[in-house]
């Protein structure tokens, strides 16, 4: 299973090759996102004045698209706690990883690979796994 972050799916969106390349190569995985990345790519939809609710959804129907829910929570506290007690990682770069750190929650609790191209951020989450596309 991989879990497509959002900036596979903006990629995607956008026409990028490599996401097509990566979504043939694992051509049998089953997809899967979080309602966390579809709210990062509203934001910007909004941004820009071009928020389409049906186009956002529609673009990405092929996706299950996965809440975020009470045992995501559990696991997302665990993964925080395990941030703050890294003497390596200070507080401001925890806070920038507050969205990343919901998703990789998801991942952790479905058993999903995160498909993203900020590896590096989610390597720093204990027992998620990551993969460059």
């Amino acid at each position: 299973m991989k879990l497509l972050d959002t900036t596979f799916l903006i990629h995607y969106w956008g026409g990028r090759e490599a996401t097509k390349t990566h979504l043939e190569a694992h051509e049998d995985a089953e997809f899967i996102t979080t309602t966390l990345n579809l709210k990062e790519i509203a934001v910007g939809l909004s941004l820009q004045g071009n928020l389409d609710r049906h186009q956002l959804l529609s673009t990405f129907e092929w996706v299950e698209i996965v809440p975020f829910q009470i045992d995501h929570a559990v696991v997302a506290g665990e993964l925080e706690a395990a941030l703050q007690r890294d003497d390596a990682i200070n507080q401001d770069k925890i806070n920038a990883l507050a969205g990343d750190l919901l998703i990789a929650a998801v991942a952790k609790d479905t058993g999903a690979t995160v498909a993203t191209e900020n590896v590096t951020d989610f390597e720093l989450f204990d027992g998620v796994s990551v993969e460059g596309y």
